[in-house]
């Protein structure tokens, strides 16, 4: 989208200087090659870069919770749009241009259909008409009516000011721009730059009559005599009302002393266009590992391994990566790019995919979960419980129409606090799908996405148990209450453990943490989650305290997500399954400095 934006600024600029300074004056071929230049380029420089130097310091993020340091990595998620609009818009747009494309084609067709014969005349084809039309060319033929030809001969001025059409092969400038306007016809300048074309091409015919019968009032007589005799072929040159004024004006214009100056002024006005809407690129200053890039540039050249041409790929897209425009590289990334990526991820070592900031990752299906009829009857709270039913808000009283056996599968979410809102205040979030739904969901081919790392760490033991009565009624109790709880850590209590252990729960937070949430510059960030792990194993009451609140929401969806349908091994004290609390401090630094040159 950035890109079209330039490209319609670019030419209108370029549309706009030259009625201001170019249009007026005698200069018209360079007038006729600064439309097509102008053109030309407003298409092309939004694609040209422009490298420029950049010392950069980087802090990378770094995660960690008090204790012995062990590695993990942070990293981007993309989100996948249920329904890709941008893909719609394309087919959209590529329909448009197909119509006007079919266009150009019917116009060429009706201008070879018309009805005549073709002479040669002074050695240029000349197609006499049996209707009455006023005299065009298109290629490298002249069209006009049989009255034209008599004694076998014809008006000087009129086959003089078609043949410089031909000669000049200016057909070729009309099918250009009609050709951009079927495939960039979202740019309403392109139409401005037709009709400055067209006139162009009148005032240079017009300038080649005048100078060799030097009688301009009988010539604008024959003008004036063939406006009446117009036709609809958008590919021709022909008399018309439209262009007849400005046409006289400019046989009795003489150039201004600055013509030429103006004409001068072209080269800088392209320059510095081009430094506004070319692609900035920042190249970072590395002299100590200069020669070792070189190195390994031609050593990936000479090399076949997976690991060479997944880096071979990602260079293609220039700094995009190195300078963590993730969202930049996401966007522009080929489908085939990014599928060769992902098969290539899969072949690399464990310490190659350790050096790579790409990261593949599968999305796990939710298992089926049994519904009760007393948990539709607690659904139907509206204002404790806003509900979806198969992807889709649904009034909680609809419930009504249900019963537990219509549905697969069920799943509560505690809302964050940016998504509660008057419309939707509910403090928790209800999603159930029915049997059909859960069905189709689970035949669907688990997706693999594509994320970025951040270097990261995160230390120590990751349970801190809190103090709480230990009276043996409260632990029978199933209220959802942190206070639940064991006290100390007696030795005759053995802590919950997430299945695999903590190192798989760090992998699963690593993997779904999203670093788009920061801008870069936040510094030190830190945050506390905490969860209660009950005697059944099931993860509850998680809570987030910390001082950004944007962390604050990320780190709780990630910690949700880590433990969505898993059941932990969970805490024991004196043998018996007992509720226990997971306190777990996370400080996140994200710090990037960066001063160009």
């Amino acid at each position: 989208m950035l890109i079209v934006l330039k490209i319609i600024l670019c030419s209108g600029i370029l549309l706009g200087l030259y009625h201001l300074f170019l249009a007026k004056e005698k200069t018209f071929t360079f007038n006729r090659f600064y439309l097509i230049a102008a053109l030309l380029f407003s298409l092309c420089i939004p694609f040209a870069t422009i490298e420029t130097k950049e010392a950069v310091k980087e802090i990378p993020a770094t995660v960690f919770v008090e204790g012995n340091e062990q590695p993990i990595e942070a990293q981007i998620v993309t989100p996948q749009e249920s329904f890709d609009y941008t893909k719609a818009l394309l087919i959209g747009y590529c329909i448009v241009s197909g119509i006007l494309i079919l266009k150009i084609g019917y116009s060429i067709i009706k201008i070879k259909k018309l009805k005549g014969r073709k002479i040669k005349y002074q050695n240029r084809t000349v197609f006499l008409l049996k209707q009455d039309l006023a005299p065009f060319s298109f290629w490298s033929t002249i069209y006009l009516s049989e009255t034209y030809f008599k004694d076998s001969k014809i008006e000087d001025s009129v086959f003089l000011h078609e043949e410089i059409h031909v000669k000049q092969k200016h057909s070729l400038d009309i099918l250009f721009v009609e050709v951009l306007k079927a495939v960039f016809w979202i740019n309403p300048f392109i139409y401005f730059y037709k009709k400055a074309m067209v006139d162009n091409h009148e005032f240079i015919a017009d300038e080649s009559v005048i100078s060799k019968n030097k009688n301009i009032k009988s010539y604008q007589e024959l003008i004036l005599q063939e406006i009446l005799k117009q036709q609809n072929l958008p590919l021709i040159h022909q008399f018309n009302f439209n262009n007849t004024k400005k046409r006289f004006i400019m046989m009795n214009t003489k150039n201004s002393k600055f013509a030429k100056v103006k004409n001068y002024l072209a080269v800088p006005a392209f320059a510095v266009l081009a430094i506004i809407f070319a692609e900035k690129t920042y190249a970072k200053e590395n002299t100590e590992n200069l020669n070792q890039e070189k190195e390994n540039v031609v050593s990936d050249m000479f090399s076949n391994d997976p690991f060479s041409e997944y880096n071979r790929i990602i260079k293609k897209y220039g700094n995009l990566v190195e300078q963590k425009k993730y969202a930049e590289f996401d966007k522009v990334i080929s489908l085939s790019d990014r599928a060769k990526l992902k098969e290539l991820y899969f072949q690399l070592t464990k310490e190659q995919r350790d050096e790579t900031p790409l990261y593949f990752f599968d999305v796990k299906k939710s298992e089926k979960v049994n519904v009760s009829q007393k948990q539709l009857d607690d659904f139907m709270n509206s204002k404790k419980y806003g509900l979806w039913i198969d992807g889709k808000k649904t009034n909680n009283q609809d419930l009504k129409k249900y019963k537990p056996e219509d549905f697969s599968h069920e799943s509560v979410s505690k809302r964050y606090p940016n998504a509660i809102s008057k419309k939707n205040p509910e403090p928790y979030q209800v999603n159930l799908m029915t049997n059909q739904y859960f069905q189709d969901y689970r035949n669907e081919k688990e997706k693999i996405f594509m994320g970025f790392k951040a270097k990261a760490f995160i230390k120590g033991k990751d349970t801190i148990p809190i103090k709480r009565n230990t009276d043996n009624r409260l632990e029978k109790n199933t209220v959802q209450d942190i206070s639940k709880a064991v006290e100390g850590t007696a030795a005759n209590l053995i802590q919950a453990e997430y299945p695999g252990g903590s190192n798989k729960l760090r992998d699963l937070i690593q993997t779904s943490f999203n670093s788009a949430v920061m801008k870069g510059n936040e510094g030190m960030v830190k945050s506390i989650v905490t969860f209660v792990v009950d005697q059944n194993g099931k993860v509850r009451d998680i809570k987030i305290s910390g001082e950004n609140e944007k962390i604050n929401n990320e780190i709780y969806r990630v910690t949700k997500l880590a433990n969505d349908n898993v059941t932990w091994k969970p805490a024991t004290k004196d043998g018996k399954p007992v509720a226990f609390q997971y306190k777990m401090p996370i400080a996140m630094n994200f710090e990037v400095y960066q001063e160009a040159q």
